[in-house]
């Protein structure tokens, strides 16, 4: 059950203040070509000047191109800094507000610069190519720390051969390692030179600097370790050149590291190796020299759901809550449902957020902080709002489900004109499973009731955001409670007459592309499914994916243990293919190496060989997810037609 239970009520509120689109208008797939999205690159010290860029598609091109602009966020002047054509990114600044750095790409590779806050004065500080990632400066402004994908040690592979002995050899979006593991680097600003603090077989995902600009704490996990397990651990490397130390020896992730004023880091930390969904607590350390580290202490104990990201040293935090992801401090919820608010900075008495809604694809927002509480939230940019004139958005309507002992929460789409109904309509389902839906946009939720369609989502047993009891009872058992879940909300939807008994399809991607072709062999009543980036054979899945911990959590351990050996077969639809007679779009990337494609391919065959119809989309070049817009746009239009073959056109 949620924690805040008025969420679903203000969750409804903000999401009408949102649509803008004229009565009438209908979103078409071409419509995603336009859609523009924000980003946060850094927020000055004192909170007043934020660096953002705004990304648009360019169509002709088939590539995103990026601005980098400056905006003052008391008096609301903005600058343009680069345009699209500069390949000016990760904008930062100096701790004094004085200068910004940043990276620009260019023929000859990628080179740090630095400018005055206003963009002027631009100078070249590195003295070769290098891959610049994720810069931070040095409190005392002499230096800039990064991370880089290089070499560590000798790689035996060629161009036309990969060579592996660990297990994390590849990963996804990272492609195949190639012997390379992410290291800390150094630019001493004076020298322009880069130089690298860790050259062992760590794999580094963060850092931060100590207040004496002499050390750095870092997260890295073990080369052995990829792949294996979720076990990372905090480093402390020295500027002066001294092997790094290991700081940490948790078996669970110790990540996202902040050093205070003083001899104390915090970060977060969870004590599962497996897990990846396990909460979360804001944990620091104390007395960081050699020998006894001091007390290790905990905050947000109390909280039973994931937290996604911290700032300010941990006095704010990202966390989930009721299918969002809202700010909470210490006392609890500074913003209270309606979006998923993927970064958070904090400076000056402002947080900066940025974030998306189920009507909005991308917005920046800020809040004041005070002694006595927050502000109330305030848009400050939303690059899609002349878009939305053009493409009509439909406002989702929240519901209630009781199931056995369980609330299940979620929303439906409807067609601008509900007398027309009962619809057909389309059952979606979330990835995950320890997911949500809720605060952010995808955009089949509107093209859909737009062609005469409804849409029915919900956050079945083991999403996040409604307590650890709700989202463990998941595991081992990804196709049974939730099924029943999500079977019970369509025939609610039936009840409340605007849902067409007969005319029924379901779909989802990853988690929900695996439990909607579950659904298709447990029941005959949905008329067409659509699965992205399926999973269905959790054996081989666990054979194959780049991220072992995850099938051993979920299926109670390796496929050939006993406790585990039930578990995969009961979960895995392949064993019960024969049943299935619902035709069937699928869906995958070839660059997909959390659920490889042999999983839609071992589906695609299945279906084939027990002539059930069944259409195959084979995507060259996207990973776990279809993330080009060209092929968003392609996705959608196949989606329309297949279901118009299998259940009709929509009512219109």
């Amino acid at each position: 059950m949620p924690r805040y239970p008025g969420y679903m009520g203000r969750l409804a509120m903000v999401l009408v203040l949102w649509l803008a689109g004229a009565p009438g208008l209908t979103m078409e797939p071409d419509d995603l070509h336009a859609v523009r999205y924000a980003g946060i690159s850094d927020l000055s010290p004192d909170g007043r000047l934020l660096l953002y860029t705004i990304t648009t598609y360019d169509q002709q091109e088939d590539r995103n191109r990026s601005t980098l602009l400056r905006r003052d966020l008391a008096s609301g002047e903005e600058i343009v800094l680069f345009g699209p054509e500069e390949g000016a990114t990760g904008a930062v600044w100096r701790p004094d507000g004085q200068a910004i750095a940043y990276v620009q790409s260019g023929d000859e590779g990628a080179a740090v610069w630095l400018m005055d806050p206003r963009g002027e004065n631009r100078r070249q500080v590195s003295r070769e190519p290098h891959a610049y990632g994720g810069l931070k400066w040095s409190p005392d402004g002499s230096a800039l720390a990064y991370i880089a994908t290089t070499p560590v040690g000798e790689y035996e592979g060629n161009a036309a051969v990969i060579v592996a002995e660990f297990i994390g050899y590849r990963h996804l979006g990272d492609g195949y390692r190639r012997g390379e593991l992410g290291q800390l680097f150094v630019l001493e600003l004076d020298s322009g030179q880069p130089r690298r603090l860790v050259d062992a077989p760590l794999d580094v995902r963060s850092f931060a600097w100590a207040p004496d600009s002499g050390r750095l704490v870092f997260a890295a996990k073990r080369r052995e370790d990829l792949g294996v397990n979720l076990n990372t651990d905090l480093w402390i490397a020295f500027r002066n050149g001294d092997q790094p130390r290991q700081l940490t020896f948790n078996p669970g992730p110790d990540r996202s590291p902040f050093w205070g004023a003083g001899e104390w880091i915090t970060y977060l930390r969870h004590t599962e190796p497996l897990n990846e969904a396990a909460p979360q607590h804001i944990a620091t350390l104390t007395h960081l020299g050699p020998g006894d580290r001091g007390p290790l202490t905990l905050s947000q104990t109390g909280f039973d759901n994931r937290i996604w990201q911290i700032a300010a040293g941990g006095k704010y935090f990202l966390a989930f809550v009721a299918g969002c992801i809202d700010l909470f401090d210490e006392d609890g919820p500074l913003t209270y449902g309606g979006h998923d608010f993927w970064d958070v900075r904090v400076a000056g008495g402002r947080a900066v957020l940025q974030g998306a809604a189920q009507t909005v694809p991308s917005a920046i927002f800020q809040l004041e902080l005070g002694e006595d509480g927050a502000g109330s939230l305030q848009l400050i940019l939303d690059p899609n709002r002349d878009w939305y004139r053009e493409a009509g958005l439909v406002e989702p309507v929240p519901f209630a489900v009781e199931v056995d002992d369980r609330t299940i929460h979620g929303w439906y789409f409807l067609p601008d004109s509900p007398e027309k109904g009962p619809f057909p309509t389309v059952l979606s389902i979330h990835g995950g499973p320890e997911w949500m839906y809720g605060g952010y946009f995808l955009p089949e939720f509107h093209v859909l009731p737009g062609r005469g369609y409804a849409v029915l989502i919900a956050n079945p047993t083991g999403s996040t955001g409604y307590g650890l009891e709700f989202q463990y009872a998941i595991r081992g058992d990804w196709v049974g409670r939730p099924a029943e879940d999500l079977l019970a909300c369509v025939d609610w939807a039936v009840a409340q007459g605007w849902a067409d008994s007969e005319r029924l399809a379901v779909m989802g991607g990853s988690y929900g592309g695996h439990l909607a072709a579950a659904l298709t062999t447990q029941t005959d009543r949905f008329d067409a499914a659509a699965v992205d980036r399926m999973t269905c054979d959790l054996v081989s899945m666990w054979g194959s994916t780049d991220e072992k911990w995850f099938p051993e959590w979920e299926f109670l351990g390796r496929p050939w243990e006993e406790r585990a050996r039930e578990v995969y077969f009961r979960n895995s639809p392949t064993n019960f293919l024969d049943r299935v007679t619902t035709p069937t779009l699928i869906s995958h990337g070839m660059l997909d190496y959390r659920c490889l494609i042999s999983q839609a391919e071992f589906w695609f065959s299945g279906l084939k060989a027990a002539g059930v119809p069944v259409r195959f989309l084979r995507f060259e070049n996207e990973g776990h997810g279809i993330r080009n817009r060209a092929n968003q746009v392609f996705y959608l239009e196949e989606l329309l037609a297949w279901f118009g073959r299998y259940l009709g056109e929509g009512n219109e």
